[in-house]
C-alpha cells in the first residue's frame, strides 16, 4: 500500500490503465511505466490490475505521466491500447474517479493539481464536475503537453 508519511491532501496519486479497441500487438506497456514513474520519484508504484502512483510533488507526478504516454505511444505503438491517465491531488479513490473521465491517450487532472502547480501546466480546462459528494466540483483540465524534456525540447513554452 502507500509508503509516505502525512495527509492524503498532500499526495498526488497518478493512475494508469488502458483502453484496448481490438487485439493489444505490442508488448505490455507496464514495465515501461513502472521504470519511468520510478526515475520521476513515485513513493509508490502498484500493479494490481490498475496501475497507480503515489507521488509527494504534483509536477514530478505530471511530468511522469507526460513522460510515461509519450514512451508507450513511441516505444511501443500499440494502435489497440490507448493509456488513459488520471491526476489528482487527495485520495487514491477520487483519483479513480479522474481516471474514469479519460478516453484514450489522454491525462486528465483536477483543480488540486492545478493549484499545487502554480497553474503553471499545459492543459485546458474541461468541465466542473461533482465526482465526490462531500465537496463542491472540481474543474478538471485535459493536459495538452506533448514535449517532455527526452527529446530535447524544453517541457514548457509560455505563450
Amino acid at each position: 500500500m502507500c509508503t509516505v508519511s502525512g495527509s492524503d491532501n498532500q499526495r498526488t496519486y497518478v493512475c494508469f490503465d488502458y483502453e484496448i479497441n481490438g487485439v493489444p500487438s505490442g508488448s505490455d506497456p507496464t514495465p515501461l511505466i513502472s521504470a519511468v514513474l520510478a526515475e520521476h520519484g513515485a513513493a509508490s508504484v502498484e500493479l494490481s490490475g490498475l496501475i497507480w502512483a503515489e507521488f509527494l510533488d504534483s509536477a514530478a507526478a505530471v511530468e511522469a505521466a507526460i513522460v510515461s504516454q509519450w514512451r508507450v505511444q513511441r516505444e511501443i505503438k500499440d494502435d489497440a491500447r490507448k493509456l488513459r491517465v488520471g491526476v489528482h491531488r487527495g485520495s487514491l479513490n477520487q483519483t479513480h474517479l479522474v481516471l474514469a473521465c479519460a478516453n484514450g491517450n489522454q491525462i486528465i487532472f483536477t483543480q488540486a493539481v492545478d493549484e499545487a502547480t502554480g497553474g503553471t501546466l499545459d492543459a485546458r480546462p474541461m468541465q466542473r464536475v461533482a465526482l465526490w459528494s462531500e465537496t463542491e466540483p472540481t474543474q478538471l483540465w485535459l493536459s495538452t503537453d506533448s514535449r517532455p524534456d527526452i527529446d530535447g525540447r524544453p517541457l514548457r513554452v509560455r505563450t
